[in-house]
C-alpha cells in the first residue's frame, strides 16, 4: 500500500541519471541500471532467460525448473514463495485487504515489509 501511495498519489519517482527512465521504487532503478547501462545479465543454464539480478534468477530455476511449489490447504493454488503463499491466505481466504484512502485500489500486502526489502539500495 505505501508503494502504491508514493508512486500513484504523491508522484514519488527515482530518475535514472542516465536516461528519462524513472522508476517508482529504488529496487527498480537499481535493475534498470544494472540491464541496461551497465550490462548485466544472469543467464539461465537451463533455458533462455535472463535476468539483471541474481535472485530473480534464483527465483525462476526454482518455478520454473525445480518446480519448488507451496501450496494452499484450501484451494488449488500454488505458490512460488512462502511469503506469497501467505499473502495469498490472507488475501482470497482471509479477505484481508489494504484499502488506500485516496481511490478504490485495495493491495493485498501493507507495504510495511517493504521498508526492509529497500534498505541498502
Amino acid at each position: 500500500m505505501e508503494r502504491h501511495k508514493k508512486s500513484k498519489h504523491e508522484g514519488i519517482r527515482y530518475p535514472c541519471d542516465q536516461c528519462e527512465y524513472a522508476a517508482t521504487q529504488p529496487g527498480s532503478l537499481k535493475i534498470h541500471k544494472a540491464s541496461i547501462h551497465e550490462g548485466i545479465s544472469y543467464p539461465c543454464d537451463q533455458c533462455d532467460y535472463a535476468v539483471s539480478d541474481p535472485s530473480s534468477l534464483k527465483r525462476h530455476r526454482e518455478f520454473k525448473h525445480e518446480d519448488i511449489r507451496y501450496p494452499c490447504d484450501q484451494c488449488e493454488y500454488a505458490a512460488s514463495k512462502p511469503s506469497d503463499l501467505k499473502r495469498h491466505h490472507k488475501s482470497k481466504h482471509e479477505g484481508i485487504r489494504y484499502p488506500c484512502d485516496k481511490c478504490e485500489y485495495a493491495a493485498t500486502d501493507s507495504g510495511k515489509n517493504m521498508k526492509d526489502q529497500n534498505k541498502g539500495l
